[in-house]
């Protein structure tokens, strides 16, 4: 008896995130409005730029990026809500950290995958620039406090579609840009939400998921919230180009084999979105409507399993970027 008491206590002392957006809705709601004036951005650039290296136009629309503003904050808040309830679940380490999100995302391997493989990427990248700079270089996440975490294995590569299906856009888009427009564009391609001063980083990122304070984050941690928002908008972008292919928007039938050789007719089912000719990706603005409409299809197909619905009204519609 007294057991259970002692248990129902910690739940009841479990830090939780004030979600002021439900992580379930298939778009936030009062996001109708063009502009939402009670919403102020707070990444809006940085979700702009994104935007742009991923597919969106030059210049965003402004309400599309507070719209997929919004969308990052709730799917982040409810996978940091989740990563802080294992994180509570473990009596010697309630810590959050890098570790806690890839259990909650291990039902999709490949993004785990490319999330380790992430991480393995920035510790080389730091290693080759304090090999430079030595002191000089400061270290974005602090260097001995996140390596617990960086020392993955290496791991064979998988065919990872939805990175091809991005480099093969970025390509195809930047075939079409010159001079100061390259330059934007590769600019775009390099933005993200991290910053080198890791306590800015932290309480931005903590008062904008209204993360409580008696929450412990480790470096790790930070950088994955920070990777997770970037791959979030990234999705949301492949989502609404994708709708796109229902649209006028088509410059060559979707099974007609452009050359007699063939070979752009096998590259034909790999980029959908890319070959057959989305001439107007990095042209044609992304708008709130496409994105509505990504989301709406996001959470239909993941509510059919083997050709069968799920029940709808108890199942809640994985996160973007799990």
């Amino acid at each position: 008896m007294a057991s259970a008491r002692e248990g129902s206590s910690k739940k009841a002392q479990r830090p939780t995130i004030g979600v002021a957006i439900h992580p379930n809705s298939v778009t936030p709601p009062g996001s109708s409005g063009a502009t939402d004036g009670d919403y102020k951005p707070v990444y809006f650039e940085e979700i702009s730029q994104i935007m742009r290296g991923y597919g969106d136009c030059e210049r965003p629309l402004r309400e599309s990026v507070i719209l997929v503003e919004k969308i990052v904050l709730q799917q982040l808040r409810g996978m940091t809500q989740e990563a802080i309830d294992h994180a509570m679940s473990r009596p010697n380490s309630p810590t959050l950290s890098r570790r806690d999100f890839e259990f909650i995302m291990r039902n999709n391997q490949l993004r785990v995958a490319r999330l380790q493989q992430h991480f393995r990427n920035m510790a080389m990248m730091k290693k080759r620039l304090k090999d430079i700079y030595g002191d000089r270089y400061s270290h974005l996440g602090g260097g001995s406090e996140a390596s617990d975490d960086d020392s993955d294995r290496e791991a064979p590569e998988k065919f990872d579609e939805e990175k091809t299906r991005r480099l093969v856009r970025a390509d195809r888009i930047s075939q079409i840009l010159f001079g100061k427009q390259y330059e934007e564009f590769n600019f775009a391609r390099r933005a993200s939400f991290m910053h080198r001063n890791t306590e800015a980083l932290k309480g931005r990122m903590r008062g904008w998921l209204n993360i409580p304070e008696d929450v412990n984050i480790s470096p790790s941690c930070l950088l994955t919230l920070a990777y997770l928002a970037h791959e979030t908008v990234a999705i949301l972008v492949d989502y609404c180009i994708l709708t796109r292919l229902n649209s006028s928007n088509r410059l060559v039938e979707p099974y007609s084999r452009v050359t007699s050789s063939g070979k752009s007719h096998n590259m034909l089912h790999l980029c959908p979105e890319v070959t057959q000719g989305r001439g107007l990706d990095g042209v044609k603005p992304i708008t709130p409507q496409e994105i509505h409409e990504a989301m709406r299809r996001h959470r239909m197909m993941a509510t059919r399993r083997s050709g069968n619905y799920r029940n709808a009204l108890n199942f809640r519609a994985p996160y973007l970027a799990m």
